[in-house]
Protein backbone atom coordinates (compact mmCIF):
# COMPACT_ATOMS: atom_id res chain seq x y z
CA UNK A 1 0.00 0.00 0.00
CA UNK A 2 3.05 2.39 0.53
CA UNK A 3 5.65 4.05 -1.94
CA UNK A 4 9.35 3.09 -0.88
CA UNK A 5 10.15 6.93 -1.66
CA UNK A 6 7.32 7.48 0.97
CA UNK A 7 8.90 5.44 3.72
CA UNK A 8 12.07 6.49 3.36
CA UNK A 9 11.21 10.29 3.54
CA UNK A 10 9.06 9.88 6.47
CA UNK A 11 12.36 7.31 8.43
CA UNK A 12 14.76 9.88 7.02
CA UNK A 13 12.84 12.82 8.31
CA UNK A 14 12.37 10.64 11.95
CA UNK A 15 16.16 10.46 11.98
CA UNK A 16 16.76 14.09 11.41
CA UNK A 17 13.98 15.21 13.45
CA UNK A 18 12.17 16.92 11.36
CA UNK A 19 9.13 15.04 11.29
CA UNK A 20 6.32 17.09 12.26
CA UNK A 21 2.09 16.45 12.33
CA UNK A 22 2.63 17.52 8.62
CA UNK A 23 5.62 14.78 7.62
CA UNK A 24 6.82 17.14 5.32
CA UNK A 25 4.56 16.40 2.32
CA UNK A 26 3.12 18.35 -0.03
CA UNK A 27 -0.09 19.31 2.06
CA UNK A 28 -1.42 22.02 3.94
CA UNK A 29 -4.37 21.90 6.86
CA UNK A 30 -7.07 24.62 7.56
CA UNK A 31 -9.34 24.71 10.33
CA UNK A 32 -12.71 26.09 8.03
CA UNK A 33 -15.40 25.10 11.61
CA UNK A 34 -15.12 23.20 15.56
CA UNK A 35 -15.01 19.48 13.25
CA UNK A 36 -14.35 20.70 9.76
CA UNK A 37 -10.72 20.05 8.61
CA UNK A 38 -9.71 21.61 4.80
CA UNK A 39 -6.55 19.55 3.30
CA UNK A 40 -4.96 21.55 0.53
CA UNK A 41 -2.45 19.66 -1.93
CA UNK A 42 0.38 21.65 -3.41
CA UNK A 43 0.61 19.48 -6.81
CA UNK A 44 2.97 20.14 -9.47
CA UNK A 45 0.29 20.34 -12.08
CA UNK A 46 -1.34 23.35 -10.03
CA UNK A 47 -4.90 21.28 -9.84
CA UNK A 48 -4.56 22.13 -6.02
CA UNK A 49 -7.36 20.37 -4.86
CA UNK A 50 -9.23 20.78 -1.78
CA UNK A 51 -10.47 17.85 0.22
CA UNK A 52 -12.23 17.95 3.58
CA UNK A 53 -12.18 16.39 7.06
CA UNK A 54 -15.60 15.50 9.57
CA UNK A 55 -13.77 14.86 12.60
CA UNK A 56 -16.78 12.87 14.26
CA UNK A 57 -16.72 11.36 17.89
CA UNK A 58 -15.61 8.13 16.61
CA UNK A 59 -14.99 8.12 13.21
CA UNK A 60 -13.03 11.02 10.32
CA UNK A 61 -14.68 11.36 7.16
CA UNK A 62 -12.52 12.02 4.06
CA UNK A 63 -13.73 13.65 1.35
CA UNK A 64 -12.03 13.03 -1.99
CA UNK A 65 -8.30 11.72 -2.20
CA UNK A 66 -6.68 14.45 -4.61
CA UNK A 67 -4.04 13.81 -6.95
CA UNK A 68 -1.82 11.44 -5.08
CA UNK A 69 1.52 13.61 -5.33
CA UNK A 70 2.09 12.81 -1.63
CA UNK A 71 1.38 9.84 0.50
CA UNK A 72 -2.24 11.22 1.64
CA UNK A 73 -2.85 8.25 3.95
CA UNK A 74 0.32 8.77 5.76
CA UNK A 75 -0.22 12.65 6.18
CA UNK A 76 -3.91 11.97 7.59
CA UNK A 77 -2.95 9.55 9.87
CA UNK A 78 0.23 11.70 11.32
CA UNK A 79 -2.58 14.33 12.38
CA UNK A 80 -3.00 14.69 16.13
CA UNK A 81 -6.97 14.72 16.16
CA UNK A 82 -7.12 11.98 14.20
CA UNK A 83 -5.72 9.62 16.58
CA UNK A 84 -6.60 5.86 16.40
CA UNK A 85 -10.05 7.10 14.95
CA UNK A 86 -11.47 4.69 12.20
CA UNK A 87 -11.22 6.40 8.77
CA UNK A 88 -13.98 6.77 6.02
CA UNK A 89 -13.75 8.00 2.67
CA UNK A 90 -16.19 9.34 0.18
CA UNK A 91 -15.75 10.79 -3.58
CA UNK A 92 -17.96 13.53 -4.53
CA UNK A 93 -16.88 12.87 -7.92
CA UNK A 94 -14.71 10.35 -10.47
CA UNK A 95 -12.17 13.14 -11.58
CA UNK A 96 -8.48 12.13 -11.35
CA UNK A 97 -7.89 15.13 -8.64
CA UNK A 98 -10.64 13.93 -6.61
CA UNK A 99 -9.72 10.34 -6.96
CA UNK A 100 -6.36 9.96 -7.49
CA UNK A 101 -5.43 8.48 -3.55
CA UNK A 102 -8.01 6.03 -3.23
CA UNK A 103 -5.70 3.40 -3.71
CA UNK A 104 -3.50 4.25 -0.57
CA UNK A 105 -6.66 3.82 1.54
CA UNK A 106 -8.72 0.94 -0.59
CA UNK A 107 -6.62 -0.93 -3.52
CA UNK A 108 -7.47 -4.66 -4.30
CA UNK A 109 -6.28 -8.04 -3.77
CA UNK A 110 -4.90 -9.52 -0.75
CA UNK A 111 -3.72 -5.63 1.31
CA UNK A 112 -7.42 -4.60 0.82
CA UNK A 113 -8.45 -1.51 2.95
CA UNK A 114 -5.01 0.23 4.93
CA UNK A 115 -5.16 -0.22 8.68
CA UNK A 116 -8.07 1.76 10.60
CA UNK A 117 -10.07 2.85 6.84
CA UNK A 118 -13.74 1.17 7.46
CA UNK A 119 -15.06 2.21 4.13
CA UNK A 120 -14.27 3.49 0.46
CA UNK A 121 -17.78 5.30 -0.16
CA UNK A 122 -18.70 6.48 -4.06
CA UNK A 123 -21.64 7.41 -5.61
CA UNK A 124 -23.88 4.43 -6.47
CA UNK A 125 -26.09 6.30 -9.06
CA UNK A 126 -23.58 5.20 -12.15
CA UNK A 127 -21.24 2.15 -10.44
CA UNK A 128 -20.15 1.51 -14.10
CA UNK A 129 -18.81 5.60 -14.30
CA UNK A 130 -17.17 5.11 -11.00
CA UNK A 131 -14.86 1.81 -12.17
CA UNK A 132 -13.96 3.19 -15.00
CA UNK A 133 -11.53 5.23 -13.61
CA UNK A 134 -11.73 8.17 -16.56
CA UNK A 135 -8.43 9.93 -16.39
CA UNK A 136 -6.92 12.24 -19.37
CA UNK A 137 -4.62 13.72 -17.19
CA UNK A 138 -0.72 13.61 -16.65
CA UNK A 139 -0.81 11.00 -14.63
CA UNK A 140 -2.07 7.59 -14.44
CA UNK A 141 -4.67 6.72 -11.58
CA UNK A 142 -3.88 3.60 -9.64
CA UNK A 143 -6.45 1.13 -9.57
CA UNK A 144 -8.58 0.98 -5.95
CA UNK A 145 -12.16 -0.55 -4.55
CA UNK A 146 -14.94 1.39 -4.05
CA UNK A 147 -16.39 -1.19 -0.88
CA UNK A 148 -19.96 0.25 -0.65
CA UNK A 149 -21.95 2.40 -3.10
CA UNK A 150 -24.15 5.19 -1.75
CA UNK A 151 -27.75 5.72 -2.39
CA UNK A 152 -29.49 8.94 -2.72
CA UNK A 153 -30.18 10.64 0.77
CA UNK A 154 -27.84 7.82 2.48
CA UNK A 155 -26.79 8.76 6.18
CA UNK A 156 -22.88 8.32 7.03
CA UNK A 157 -22.01 8.43 10.82
CA UNK A 158 -19.45 9.48 12.44
CA UNK A 159 -20.63 7.76 16.01
CA UNK A 160 -23.88 7.57 17.97
CA UNK A 161 -26.69 9.24 15.57
CA UNK A 162 -27.58 11.30 18.54
CA UNK A 163 -24.73 13.67 18.25
CA UNK A 164 -25.74 15.76 15.36
CA UNK A 165 -21.68 15.82 14.76
CA UNK A 166 -21.72 12.15 13.53
CA UNK A 167 -24.33 13.12 10.93
CA UNK A 168 -23.40 13.21 7.27
CA UNK A 169 -25.86 13.30 4.38
CA UNK A 170 -25.25 12.56 0.63
CA UNK A 171 -27.44 13.68 -2.23
CA UNK A 172 -26.80 12.48 -6.20
CA UNK A 173 -26.30 15.50 -8.17
CA UNK A 174 -25.04 14.50 -11.61
CA UNK A 175 -24.09 16.55 -14.71
CA UNK A 176 -20.70 17.67 -13.95
CA UNK A 177 -20.35 14.13 -14.45
CA UNK A 178 -22.63 11.14 -14.07
CA UNK A 179 -21.70 9.98 -10.38
CA UNK A 180 -21.49 13.29 -8.87
CA UNK A 181 -22.65 13.68 -5.03
CA UNK A 182 -22.18 16.51 -2.81
CA UNK A 183 -22.99 16.06 1.39
CA UNK A 184 -24.65 17.78 3.87
CA UNK A 185 -23.50 18.20 6.99
CA UNK A 186 -25.82 19.99 9.20
CA UNK A 187 -24.13 20.60 12.40
CA UNK A 188 -22.04 22.73 10.55
CA UNK A 189 -24.60 24.31 8.39
CA UNK A 190 -22.46 23.56 5.62
CA UNK A 191 -22.95 21.49 1.91
CA UNK A 192 -19.59 19.76 0.36
CA UNK A 193 -20.22 20.62 -3.32
CA UNK A 194 -17.32 19.07 -5.36
CA UNK A 195 -16.91 20.55 -8.50
CA UNK A 196 -20.59 21.92 -9.08
CA UNK A 197 -19.91 25.06 -8.05
CA UNK A 198 -16.85 27.12 -7.27
CA UNK A 199 -15.55 30.95 -7.66
CA UNK A 200 -12.18 32.57 -9.10
CA UNK A 201 -11.52 29.42 -11.24
CA UNK A 202 -13.00 28.03 -14.56
CA UNK A 203 -15.43 25.56 -14.02
CA UNK A 204 -14.84 22.88 -16.59
CA UNK A 205 -17.84 21.11 -18.98
CA UNK A 206 -15.42 19.60 -21.21
CA UNK A 207 -15.28 15.89 -20.27
CA UNK A 208 -16.92 13.05 -22.12
CA UNK A 209 -19.63 12.25 -19.87
CA UNK A 210 -20.63 16.00 -18.80
CA UNK A 211 -24.25 16.31 -19.03
CA UNK A 212 -25.37 19.98 -18.81
CA UNK A 213 -29.17 19.48 -19.00
CA UNK A 214 -28.63 16.91 -15.61
CA UNK A 215 -25.84 20.19 -14.41
CA UNK A 216 -28.59 22.12 -14.30
CA UNK A 217 -31.26 20.01 -12.83
CA UNK A 218 -28.98 19.27 -9.74
CA UNK A 219 -28.44 23.25 -9.53
CA UNK A 220 -31.57 23.55 -9.36
CA UNK A 221 -32.23 20.72 -6.75
CA UNK A 222 -29.58 22.49 -4.43
CA UNK A 223 -31.66 25.82 -4.55
CA UNK A 224 -34.59 23.81 -3.76
CA UNK A 225 -32.70 22.51 -0.41
CA UNK A 226 -31.72 25.46 0.39
CA UNK A 227 -35.09 26.69 0.90
CA UNK A 228 -35.56 24.29 3.77
CA UNK A 229 -31.91 24.92 5.43
CA UNK A 230 -31.28 27.97 7.40
CA UNK A 231 -30.35 30.81 6.68
CA UNK A 232 -26.25 31.22 6.25
CA UNK A 233 -25.40 28.18 4.99
CA UNK A 234 -22.34 27.48 3.73
CA UNK A 235 -20.13 25.65 1.04
CA UNK A 236 -16.93 23.90 0.78
CA UNK A 237 -15.69 22.84 -3.21
CA UNK A 238 -13.05 20.72 -4.40
CA UNK A 239 -11.30 23.41 -5.60
CA UNK A 240 -10.83 27.37 -4.90
CA UNK A 241 -13.09 27.58 -2.55
CA UNK A 242 -13.50 26.16 0.71
CA UNK A 243 -15.61 27.77 3.22
CA UNK A 244 -18.20 30.34 1.18
CA UNK A 245 -21.71 31.10 1.75
CA UNK A 246 -24.44 29.22 -0.50
CA UNK A 247 -26.41 32.89 -1.20
CA UNK A 248 -26.91 34.47 -2.83
CA UNK A 249 -23.55 33.36 -4.78
CA UNK A 250 -25.78 30.68 -6.49
CA UNK A 251 -28.78 32.16 -7.31
CA UNK A 252 -25.89 34.41 -9.25
CA UNK A 253 -23.77 31.90 -10.67
CA UNK A 254 -28.10 29.84 -11.37
CA UNK A 255 -28.66 33.36 -13.60
CA UNK A 256 -24.95 33.88 -15.32
CA UNK A 257 -25.21 30.02 -16.48
CA UNK A 258 -29.34 30.24 -17.75
CA UNK A 259 -27.77 33.05 -19.86
CA UNK A 260 -24.94 31.12 -21.25
CA UNK A 261 -26.78 28.38 -22.18
CA UNK A 262 -29.68 30.79 -23.54
CA UNK A 263 -27.15 32.32 -25.91
CA UNK A 264 -27.33 35.77 -24.40
CA UNK A 265 -23.88 35.92 -22.57
CA UNK A 266 -20.84 36.39 -24.73
CA UNK A 267 -18.07 33.72 -24.43
CA UNK A 268 -14.31 33.71 -25.58
CA UNK A 269 -12.97 31.35 -27.54
CA UNK A 270 -9.86 28.94 -26.03
CA UNK A 271 -7.63 26.28 -26.57
CA UNK A 272 -7.53 23.67 -23.90
CA UNK A 273 -4.69 21.34 -24.22
CA UNK A 274 -5.43 19.55 -27.51
CA UNK A 275 -8.92 20.53 -27.39
CA UNK A 276 -11.50 23.71 -28.50
CA UNK A 277 -13.51 25.44 -26.38
CA UNK A 278 -15.14 28.57 -24.99
CA UNK A 279 -14.73 30.54 -21.49
CA UNK A 280 -17.58 32.71 -20.31
CA UNK A 281 -17.37 34.98 -17.08
CA UNK A 282 -18.81 37.51 -15.52
CA UNK A 283 -18.12 40.61 -15.59
CA UNK A 284 -16.21 40.37 -12.38
CA UNK A 285 -14.56 37.22 -13.61
CA UNK A 286 -15.62 35.80 -10.31
CA UNK A 287 -17.60 33.07 -12.00
CA UNK A 288 -16.47 31.26 -15.06
CA UNK A 289 -17.40 28.51 -16.97
CA UNK A 290 -15.45 26.44 -19.92
CA UNK A 291 -17.76 24.73 -22.60
CA UNK A 292 -15.98 22.02 -24.97
CA UNK A 293 -16.76 23.22 -28.49
CA UNK A 294 -18.83 20.86 -28.66
CA UNK A 295 -21.46 21.12 -26.40
CA UNK A 296 -21.60 25.35 -27.62
CA UNK A 297 -22.48 23.74 -31.12
CA UNK A 298 -24.99 21.72 -30.18
CA UNK A 299 -26.33 24.51 -27.76
CA UNK A 300 -26.37 26.81 -31.03
CA UNK A 301 -28.08 24.02 -33.09
CA UNK A 302 -30.77 23.70 -30.04
CA UNK A 303 -31.24 27.27 -29.89
CA UNK A 304 -31.48 27.45 -33.96
CA UNK A 305 -34.00 24.50 -33.52
CA UNK A 306 -35.84 26.58 -31.46
CA UNK A 307 -35.96 29.82 -33.29
CA UNK A 308 -36.85 28.04 -36.92
CA UNK A 309 -40.16 25.79 -35.27
CA UNK A 310 -41.54 29.22 -34.29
Amino acid sequence: MFDLVDIVQVLTGMAKGLVSTTMSMPFELAQISSYVYCITELDPWSYNPLMYLIVGDEKVLLIDTGCDYGNLYFYVKSIPFVADKKIVVVNTHNHAEQSSGNWRFSTVGSVGLSHKVERLYASGRDKYYTRQLNSTYQWQVKTYKVTHWLKERDEILLGPKENLRNVVHTFWMPGHTPDHLILHYPIDNRLFLGDIFYRFADIHFTYEFTELKDYETSLRKILEMLKELPAGTRYSSAKAERDGICLPELKHFQRFFFAVLAGTHQGTPLRIDDAEGWRFETRDRAMRVVLSRTLVQQLEEARNGREAGG
